[in-house]
């Protein structure tokens, strides 16, 4: 998104404004150690939203009375403000154009004042038009009191924005506020929408797919449950329909079981139509045959049930078995020496060992034995698993032996009533009611209904599937990582790297938030174990340069402001700049402040690789603004002055009148 801080500041409690200017592109605020340089990354944190109020004890905060950001964001100007001590509140408000004599004590009227929770919704408008990321409502409510997963925040953007002094050259992290577990995870989760990969669409599509899934499993279930009350009703109608048609004498089904079972009623309105005394076979042995194939199942059931049975008596006795073999203590501890008296030949004396050796075998083979059945695993579960199994075998086949018997009895009784009455009919009629009584108890789902209702599931989830194929934000984030690491790469050949790590070939990765140096070998080096402040340094620039390109790349459909602030990141060279009090900033001052040992690095080269690090930042906002039309807002805060650049941009322009070495951020500083 494009955005840049027209003027950043200090309203203190006399009235008096303290405003520090800035432009598009580069922007360096150089002065002394004191002056206020690295309050103001703080001051523009706190601004943002921050819940902490960090700005650096001092003359700022003795004299602050509301620290203030004037910006401007993808064309609209705002003003946002914050009172001093961690208050929950803070100041929103619009303009129609950056009006810097607008900036006074009148101007922070308590109507622009609200909620820290309000105005970071109000600020997130700004840059974001979403509600609602929850792409599981099933998750949402196993949440406590049924809440929404956490929304994109403002504060994940100064993340990409902030490189603070104790994070700019550490080895150990890269973003702002990952320190944090939880917030970490929140800026990786919601980079997809930050590159603008995925919109509310994209959630609200996800939650319905996810209804629509639940519903084509809810009709499956429906289904499988409707065949098993088919199958139930079926075992019930089908031998009373057996006997029915057998009793008329039909040899082939009139109406078929299926169709019985799918439309109970109208089958009763057509049976009726059938079932009469005209159409009855009295010739027919369709009974007779009926009921010798009933014979001849309930003997092959009942042979196969006594199998079974037997089979189960079998696994029940070993187990049985099992359990006495370990009573028994068959598995005891054996003496680890022998003792047989030696064998004497009673006519010639002779002492013979061949005894002594076969004992000392048998004791041998039975220590093995004894081993081996204390490491055998048991078999008690496998037995009892088999057990189990051909118990449900059982019962399944007792139910079809039973079912089987109750219809030959049946038919067999209704030719004793037939002998005693002479009427088939009535007997036919007994049948019939039967029959009637099993449809009328049919509850049965109407299949093709169900059916209808599983299939327009099943294409709304394939329209859904076809219009989330449009955000295939994995490819996205693959290809997101290819064009940083290109961009990482050709910037960082222009730092000096130290020679281990040429060519430099770092990766980073959207999906880990991880960076890596890869060797030719395919060797991982994380930034944790490159060594040397200087390439901490220079990976953590070329990444922020990098990803800053290609969010500008993005135009409008990166939500990311295209701000960073690069907090003192010459301390890798001049670390002892903290001591920096001078009023004037030349190579005599840097020498006597740090006062280096004979053997190591020169203050020459040490300036060189300073003044090429503005160098490779002026040249990146220029070329980066002829690319893609607008050039991120580079703000450094730094020591380094009157450095000479290699694209010959006058470093001057840079500092834009911000030079703190007679002054500091507080100027003139109120009077007690």
């Amino acid at each position: 998104m494009k955005a840049y801080i027209h003027e950043l500041g200090v309203l203190d409690k006399t009235g008096k404004t303290h405003p520090v200017r800035f432009k598009q592109g580069l922007n360096v605020v150089t002065g002394k150690s004191s002056t206020g340089k690295s309050a103001l990354i703080e001051i523009f944190d706190y601004c943002f939203g921050s819940g902490e109020y960090t700005v650096p004890k001092g003359v700022i905060t003795d004299s602050a009375a509301l620290y203030y950001v004037y910006l401007n964001v993808n064309g609209q100007d705002v003003v946002l403000g914050r009172l001093p001590d961690g208050d929950k509140k803070a100041f929103f408000r619009r303009e129609e154009n950056y009006y810097p004599e607008k900036i006074n004590r009148d101007y922070f009227l308590d109507s622009h004042f609200m909620t820290l929770s309000d105005f970071k919704k109000h600020v997130r408008a700004l840059f974001l038009d979403i509600d609602d990321v929850d792409d599981s409502l099933a998750a949402r409510e196993n949440r406590r009191f049924n809440a929404k997963a956490p929304t994109p925040s403002i504060r994940s953007f100064t993340s990409f924005m902030l490189q603070h002094q104790n994070l700019v050259a550490n080895k150990h992290a890269l973003f702002y506020r990952f320190d944090e577990k939880e917030k970490r995870e929140q800026v990786i989760e919601h980079t997809k929408i930050f590159l603008g990969l995925v919109d509310q669409k994209f959630f609200h599509l996800s939650q319905e797919k996810e209804r629509l899934a639940t519903e084509v499993n809810r009709i499956k279930r429906e289904q499988e449950s409707n065949k098993r009350l088919a199958e139930n009703q079926k075992q019930k109608i089908e031998p009373v329909l057996r006997q029915l048609y057998a009793a008329m004498g039909f040899s082939e089904d009139p109406i078929s079981l299926q169709d019985i079972l799918r439309h109970p009623q109208d089958s009763k309105e057509r049976l009726e139509k059938i079932l009469r005394p005209e159409k009855i076979v009295p010739l027919s042995d369709a009974i007779t045959q009926l009921y010798l194939r009933l014979k001849e199942d309930l003997a092959d059931k009942t042979s196969e049930l006594r199998r079974l049975q037997r089979q189960a008596g079998s696994i029940k006795h070993h187990i049985a078995e099992e359990e006495k073999f370990v009573a028994s203590g068959v598995i005891h501890q054996l003496g680890e020496t022998v003792h047989i008296a030696k064998s004497v030949c009673p006519f010639c004396h002779t002492e013979h060992e061949q005894l002594l050796r076969s004992a000392e075998q048998l004791q041998q083979a039975i220590s093995k034995l004894s081993s081996n059945l204390k490491q055998a695993k048991p078999m008690r579960a496998k037995f009892e698993s088999s057990l189990v199994d051909v118990q449900r075998q059982t019962e399944g086949l007792s139910k079809e032996v039973t079912n089987i018997s109750s219809q030959i009895i049946e038919i067999e009784r209704s030719e004793k009533v037939l002998s005693e009455k002479k009427n088939l009919y009535e007997s036919i009629l007994l049948y019939k009611a039967k029959l009637d009584m099993l449809l009328d108890s049919l509850n049965l789902a109407n299949d093709a209904e169900v059916e209808e209702r599983m299939k327009a599931a099943k294409d709304a989830l394939r329209k859904l599937d076809q219009q989330l194929k449009e955000y295939d934000y994995k490819d996205g984030l693959n290809k997101a990582n290819d064009v940083v690491n290109a961009i990482m790469n050709k910037i960082g050949q222009h730092f000096e790297f130290e020679d281990s790590y040429k060519p430099i070939n770092l990766h980073f990765s959207f999906e880990t938030f991880d960076l890596y140096h890869l060797t030719p070998k395919d060797e991982k080096i994380f930034l944790r174990s490159m060594g040397s402040g200087a390439n901490w340094l220079y990976s953590h620039v070329a990444l922020f340069l990098a990803l800053h390109k290609y969010f500008a790349s993005l135009g409008e459909q990166c939500a990311i402001p295209s701000i960073l602030f690069l907090d003192q990141p010459t301390q890798v060279y001049f670390p002892s700049f903290k001591f920096d009090k001078s009023d004037t900033f030349n190579k005599e001052s840097i020498k006597e402040m740090e006062q280096r040992a004979e053997g190591e690095r020169q203050i020459d080269d040490d300036m060189k690789a300073v003044e090429n690090l503005f160098s490779q930042l002026s040249i990146y906002c220029t070329e980066t603004e002829k690319e893609d039309g607008f050039s991120p807002q580079i703000i450094v805060t730094d020591h380094a002055d009157d450095l000479k650049l290699s694209d010959e941009t006058e470093f001057e322009t840079l500092v834009n009148s911000n030079r703190w070495r007679s002054r500091g951020l507080i100027n003139p500083i109120p009077n007690e």
